[in-house]
């Protein structure tokens, strides 16, 4: 047997003579089970102590809750706090950062390189270790050769894993920074005891002590979150909504307070005040708006445990309103949100400008259905606020070709949605049955509102269309353009009825050419993908600085025979434009009459 593991080897008599509460062994029964723990790794105890001395650790695993501490506040480290399930906090591979209150006591338990030649010491700046103990995979003790003198640094060195326990006791000035580090590798000995690698270290920023249990607006969240319907819960988003309550909705805000060290704010009160007669009331955990929602009384306190939800109830039923909320912790206003509400339905307008006004027969409920999003409607409460919709609004009345129709219950984005207070409007699409009818429509919309109303919108006019394009005409706003000018061609196609095409209807078979020496397409380009809305399609171009004439060619595919239509556009200058013909023919008057002023001069001398 070496002599380094001799040394770990001395009875504990040996031990005894440093001295009562700075050093104690594990008895064999508690000693840490050396795969209980991360290799590399410091574990701080951070469970509050009751009793006012700390407790190392004393189980029979690695890292348990009975560790305790005095004085830590918070893992203050740019990343999430990381937390073993035994109620600690660690440090693997790696510097993390926190804040202690002065003369803080904290259990660790510090775990080595799972490579049995490494050694392990624990070494600290700005205190000093106790209640020290270490085991391995054979058991160790720890002889008075393994703690430094002043007991800021203890080394262990077994054939299996070393791990070592005590507690960390911080002396450091407030504002100045205490260090517990773990160090491992074949170099660590009694005499080398940072010859290894730091594999963990805590930071420990010393606090000041009055700071402690004083509210802090930027630690602490105070926030109104989504709305709630009866049987939702609460959320806990560090970010106020900006979304409108629903008519019958709860509003709920989240309230988190922290001192500065981002600690709980575990005592004092936390009171509320709701205006316009809101009642309110509170809850410890993330409840659902039901039990809000049948609220009865007013909130007034509760005992602060630093974290509450306030569930604020709709002033007036069925009616747009506001309350604003003001929340204090003892007596100390900590944030007022000012929550809104829209009311029942009181109107439904169908917005014409951007809904079709041509539909085809045999339109089905499909996203593939031509005329997407063909009615947009506006649904709003008696203040004129846009309200949101649980389904879309459905056909009152259908006449003309419009008869048996109905609106779409497909949800896509692309197709049909209902409405929301923030979008302000829906859009969903008239599903018209395969039958003989054409031309002339009309339809009519209705939702039921939360007092059982029926709210309908008014009457629309429209044309249907039935089969697929039958004839189309083609004409341009001009038959002579300037240079620049933007010149507009228009396509506009019938069924077989004489009816406008279907708005979404595509330009099957699109075989357009305009000539490109004197005209450049603007814009998106006419294709066999473009659509019809309002039984036409325009297409833009624009006329080039080349003076001529440019033939066009355009033909689609129709249920009846047509030829292309065909023909030919001017391109000139502006008449504010010179073009050198012009010049010329006034170079030649011009030396015309230079020439019969010469010779009336010659005349005149004659004479």
């Amino acid at each position: 047997m070496s002599i380094k593991t001799l040394r770990k080897r001395i009875a504990l008599v040996a031990v005894s003579a440093l001295g009562v509460g700075l050093l104690s062994v594990a008895p064999a029964s508690a000693a840490i089970a050396a795969d209980s723990v991360t290799a590399d790794t410091l574990y701080l105890g951070i469970t509050r102590d009751t009793d006012g001395t700390v407790n190392a650790n004393s189980g029979t695993t690695g890292v348990s809750s009975a560790m305790t501490q005095i004085g830590y506040i918070t893992d203050t480290s740019a990343t999430t706090q990381t937390t073993d399930t035994s109620a600690a906090i660690y440090a693997t591979n790696q510097i993390r950062y926190a804040t202690v209150y002065p003369n803080a006591k904290i259990s660790f338990v510090a775990a080595g390189s799972a490579t049995s030649a490494d050694g392990l010491s624990v070494v600290v700046t700005g205190g000093t270790l106790s209640n020290l103990a270490a085991t391995a995979a054979e058991g160790v003790t720890l002889a008075a050769a393994d703690i430094n003198g002043d007991f800021t640094a203890v080394t262990t060195d077994a054939a299996g894993q070393d791990v070592i326990y005590g507690v960390f006791n911080v002396s450091a000035a407030v504002g100045s920074v205490a260090t517990i580090t773990v160090y491992t590798g074949t170099n660590v000995t009694n005499t080398a005891r940072t010859s290894g690698t730091a594999v963990a270290q805590y930071q420990l920023t010393v606090a000041a002590a009055s700071l402690s249990g004083t509210y802090s607006a930027t630690d602490s969240t105070v926030t109104q979150q989504a709305c709630l319907a009866s049987g939702d819960t609460a959320g806990t988003v560090a970010y106020d909504t900006t979304t409108r309550c629903r008519n019958g909705y709860t509003g709920s805000i989240y309230v988190d307070l922290e001192d500065g060290f981002g600690a709980e704010l575990t005592t004092g009160t936390i009171s509320a005040t709701a205006s316009n007669n809101a009642l309110i009331t509170n809850s410890a955990t993330a409840s659902t708006g039901s039990s809000v929602n049948g609220a009865t009384s007013s909130f007034t306190s509760v005992a602060s445990d630093g974290e509450v939800w306030l569930y604020v109830k709709q002033p007036t039923a069925n009616t747009a309103g506001s309350s604003t909320v003001t929340i204090s912790w003892n007596g100390t206003v900590v944030g007022t949100k000012t929550i809104t509400w829209e009311g029942d339905i009181a109107t439904l307008a169908i917005d014409t400008a951007n809904s079709s006004a041509n539909f085809s027969t045999n339109q089905a409920d499909t996203t593939a259905n031509i005329g997407a999003a063909g009615v947009v409607y506006v649904a709003k409460d008696a203040a004129g606020n846009a309200v949101t919709l649980s389904s879309q609004p459905s056909v009152y009345s259908a006449t003309g070709a419009l008869i048996g129709s109905t609106t779409s219950t497909t949800t896509d984005a692309n197709y049909a949605a209902l409405q929301t207070s923030s979008v302000g409007y829906g859009y969903t699409m008239l599903v018209i049955p395969a039958n003989a009818l054409s031309g002339k429509g009309a339809y009519q919309l209705y939702v039921t509102n939360a007092q059982g109303a029926l709210i309908k919108s008014q009457v629309v006019d429209v044309t249907v269309s039935r089969g697929s394009t039958n004839s189309f005409a083609v004409s341009w706003d001009k038959t002579s353009y300037n240079f620049g000018d933007i010149a507009t061609l228009t396509i506009s196609a019938k069924d077989a009825y004489g009816n406008p095409i279907a708005d979404g209807t595509t330009l099957a078979g699109l075989d357009l050419t305009v000539s490109t020496a004197g005209f450049t397409a603007v814009g998106a380009a006419c294709s066999t993908s473009s659509v019809f809305v309002g039984g036409v399609k325009t297409c833009k171009y624009a006329a080039l600085n080349a003076e001529g004439n440019y033939s066009y060619s355009v033909d689609l595919t129709t249920a009846t025979a047509q030829s292309a239509s065909v023909g030919t556009l001017s391109v000139k200058p502006s008449s504010a434009v010179v073009s050198n013909a012009e010049v010329l023919a006034a170079i030649v008057k011009l030396i015309a009459s230079i020439n019969k002023q010469i010779r009336a001069l010659q005349k005149s001398l004659k004479k």
